[in-house]
């Protein structure tokens, strides 16, 4: 009994896996063909191009939360299914429009918004299951959905860097094609029995008071506090300012295009794996409070060079070290809230979660386009530096991370 039980844990732990990779690959592509569109072919100024990745990420900071709500009251993996056959419609119009010439910025806008709607949904579906699928190693199954999501994405980025020798339709169709293996990934994962909604009063007053239910539970316990407040720094000034900064740098220091967008891109997420990979082999962390808090002041430390307008390969090394800084961020974070929160709210707190890091993606993606604007793209780089460095000691002062130890190690 107990070997059937661990073949069937090894096979839903593939098939999680399996249905993070099928999403992120596209996401990767996405990541670099927008851009290149925008910037390269488009040529759309510093400021218009913050504002757009910001109305990309409006619908992550408005619907995260009913999305966590969702997930823990429906069967999170039917949601993948559903989410998975709706993303696929967005690249297959998409190419259609390019194909025919008519490509804009407000279809460009348009189909970020709707990329942003669908990843609302997603990212709370599949932190609700991941517990289910990691039973007692916790941390071990983040660190691995975490090294899955930015592998599978350093693969997307690769591909979306050959846009230029294969065309933007080619590789929108081969969005396609990954997102409708998605959709079987998806169906194979073990499905969760939905929590019925209190039957005090109407259902739609339920469902509004669970529906922000993980954020009183992360603000009630000291660790998940510490870890959500650090990590709303790290979305801002960290998060919203990735998808501005390495295409901006990319054409205004480098004079590069869609290939060098990809590199950088591929080697933060070169810097995430390999801090991954670190953390594999040595089972996890004991202290993840403590490795938070360590991953800031690293990230900013690789931030810092830039502002000297280094050689293109001090760039990238930079890159993959804030890599390895936000890999680390991401893996001691979540494994703190995974381990915190209870079972029954486990999708709304992960939503929490995951809103303090993409929800404040809009406001930092339009301070850095603002900031490149106005200062430049050297000036414009210590203002992350500042706001994550101002931020986390703050949470320092005032929470005990330091000494916050891990359940699952």
């Amino acid at each position: 009994m107990q070997r059937n039980a661990n073949g069937q844990q090894r096979f839903a732990t593939a098939w999680y896996l399996g249905s993070v990779a099928s999403f992120m690959v596209p996401a990767g592509i996405q990541m670099v063909l927008l851009p290149y569109l925008l910037t390269i072919e488009l040529h759309q100024p510093a400021l218009r191009f913050g504002l757009t990745q910001m109305f990309g990420q409006m619908p992550v900071l408005m619907f995260l939360l009913f999305g966590g709500w969702l997930a823990d009251r429906v069967d999170p993996r039917r949601m993948l299914i559903g989410l998975h056959a709706a993303a696929l419609v967005m690249p297959a119009v998409l190419a259609v429009v390019v194909w025919r010439g008519t490509v804009t910025e407000a279809v460009l806008v348009a189909y970020a918004l709707a990329w942003g709607l669908v990843t609302a949904f997603a990212m709370p579906a599949r932190d609700g299951l991941l517990r289910r699928v990691a039973g007692s190693n916790i941390q071990r199954m983040v660190i691995w959905a975490i090294g899955t999501q930015f592998g599978m994405q350093m693969i997307g980025q690769a591909l979306g860097g050959r846009v230029a020798q294969w065309g933007p339709v080619g590789i929108l169709l081969m969005q396609c094609a990954v997102l409708a293996m998605g959709i079987h990934t998806a169906s194979r994962l073990p499905p969760m029995v939905a929590a019925p909604l209190p039957h005090a009063g109407p259902w739609y007053l339920a469902a509004w008071r669970g529906l922000g239910a993980g954020l009183p539970l992360i603000f009630h316990d000291a660790p998940m506090r510490a870890a959500f407040l650090i990590m709303l720094g790290v979305g801002v000034f960290f998060g919203g300012v990735l998808p501005v900064l390495i295409p901006l740098a990319v054409r205004d220091l480098f004079g590069g295009g869609a290939q060098d967008i990809a590199t950088g891109f591929m080697m933060f997420g070169a810097g995430t794996l390999s801090c991954i990979a670190l953390l594999t082999s040595r089972g996890g962390l004991a202290f993840p409070g403590r490795a938070l808090v360590l991953s800031m002041a690293s990230g900013c430390a690789a931030l810092v060079p830039i502002f000297f307008a280094p050689p293109g390969w001090v760039f990238h090394i930079c890159l993959f070290v804030w890599g390895m800084s936000g890999g680390l961020a991401m893996a001691m974070s979540r494994t703190i809230l995974q381990e915190q929160a209870p079972a029954t709210h486990q999708s709304r707190v992960m939503a929490a979660h995951a809103l303090s890091t993409a929800g404040g993606g809009p406001v930092g993606a339009a301070m850095m386009g603002l900031a490149v604007s106005v200062m430049g793209v050297r000036w414009a780089v210590l203002v992350p530096v500042a706001g994550v460095t101002l931020t986390t000691l703050a949470v320092v002062a005032t929470h005990a991370v330091w000494q916050v130890r891990s359940r699952s190690v």
